[in-house]
């Protein structure tokens, strides 16, 4: 126990030494922190700091102090040995502030720190001589050069293969613009033939049929008119009975520009029995190129079982109507006709099979009739009524009929138009 209690106060009476010896003798304070008068001396690159923060801060002062005092040399060392690795090198390199700084300060360290406690001034020192740090930096510079070099050699790399990407890429455009020329000058190669070929078989078509499509189409079929209207002012239909022979029935029709007026008498077994008036406009007069088509609509008055209960006018039926046709010269040069209301719907079909040795002058019809009013069927009562006949054309205003209807009897009908 008595020896470390002796060890124990000679501690203590050393602290004290050296407690007393710092009041009484004041700290040796070195001559590089008069920073208003140069005290290093020739020789040396260095840089002085000085904060009344911390000496982190001083440090930083000197390290920025340190590098401005050797901005010059390193830049001018950095640039002769750039030049010396060739034109070439030296026109892609670019020495930038930043990366003079950069090697300035690689390697280097705080030389030698002090701290005024009486003032709270902290002092930081950076130093070197000259020929170590030209040593040092020269060999930084070497490496820099080195990295710098591989950094070039990369980016040239990069260059390069963006250079042929972009060349790729400009051939390939020039590829596809090419393609797509070609693409439209076959389209437009195909197009012309396409259009050459149509100009042919229109022509052709001219050829073989556009003497049949220049003739007037006819205006019925056998027992309804279509969506023509007289080629005249006026036209006057005769129909008579040929077993026995008798008169059946008649049609006059008169023409004003694009309406038609028409007034029928039907005669079954030499009675009266029905009558009909049309008013009719054709909105489409025999349109088309390849086939001609045309559309009337209208309205009509119609009274029947005129032989069983006397004509009475108060009896009489209307209604509205759509009637039409259309020529396709390629179906046995025929026309295709229909009509419809509220008290029939019929369709039928003229053609002249003969065409190339007839002309129009020798034709056949066919008619199919459904017949909805129970007033206007024939003396059997049929609904639905077939007539079918052949037709005499002798000229553009003069036409003749024989024809077979109601299954029944065999009519002779005449058609002047004037």
């Amino acid at each position: 126990m008595g020896f470390f209690f002796t060890v124990k106060k000679s501690v203590i009476i050393l602290s004290l030494i050296i407690a007393a010896s710092g009041t009484l003798f004041p700290q040796f304070r070195p001559e590089w922190t008069n920073t208003q008068k140069s005290t290093i001396g020739t020789g040396f690159y260095y840089g002085i700091g000085v904060s009344q923060s911390n000496s982190d801060e001083a440090d930083t002062r000197a390290f920025l102090e340190f590098a401005r005092n050797v901005e010059v040399k390193v830049k001018s060392t950095f640039q002769r040995e750039v030049n010396e690795e060739g034109k070439e090198f030296s026109d892609r390199t670019i020495l930038s502030m930043e990366m003079i700084s950069d090697v300035s300060l690689k390697g280097i360290a705080v030389t030698e720190r002090y701290t005024d406690t009486t003032s709270a001034t902290f002092y930081s020192l950076i130093k070197y001589r000259m020929t170590e740090y030209d040593s040092l930096i020269q060999s930084q510079i070497g490496r820099e050069i080195a990295l710098m070099k591989v950094r070039n050699k990369m980016q040239e790399e990069k260059r390069q293969e963006e250079l042929r990407s972009e060349k790729i890429k400009n051939q390939q455009d020039e590829e596809r613009k090419n393609e797509e020329l070609r693409a439209r000058q076959e389209a437009l190669s195909i197009e012309q033939k396409r259009q050459q070929q149509k100009e042919r078989e229109a022509e052709l078509h001219k050829k073989i049929y556009g003497e049949f499509l220049s003739n007037a189409a006819p205006e019925k079929v056998i027992s309804f008119r279509n969506g023509e209207i007289s080629n005249k002012e006026s036209s006057l239909l005769v129909k008579a009975g040929l077993t026995p022979f008798r008169f059946n029935g008649g049609l006059l029709a008169l023409r004003i520009a694009m309406f038609e007026f028409s007034g029928t008498a039907i005669f079954q077994k030499q009675k009266f029995a029905q009558q009909e008036a049309h008013l009719k406009l054709q909105i489409l007069p025999r349109v088309g190129e390849f086939t001609k088509t045309s559309l009337a609509i209208g309205a009509v008055q119609a009274v029947g079982l005129i032989a069983d209960s006397g004509y009475k006018f108060k009896r009489a039926k209307y209604s509205a109507f759509v009637a039409g046709n259309i020529t396709i010269p390629e179906y046995a040069y025929s026309t295709f006709s229909f009509y419809g209301e509220k008290r029939k719907v019929s369709i039928g079909v003229t053609s002249f099979p003969f065409y190339e040795q007839f002309k129009n002058h020798l034709g056949f019809i066919l008619e199919m009739n459904y017949l909805i009013d129970k007033e206007f069927r024939n003396t059997k009562n049929n609904s639905f009524v077939v007539n079918g006949g052949i037709r005499l054309q002798g000229s553009d205003t003069f036409s003749t009929q024989l024809t077979f209807e109601e299954y029944e009897e065999l009519n002779l009908s005449i058609e002047f138009q004037f």
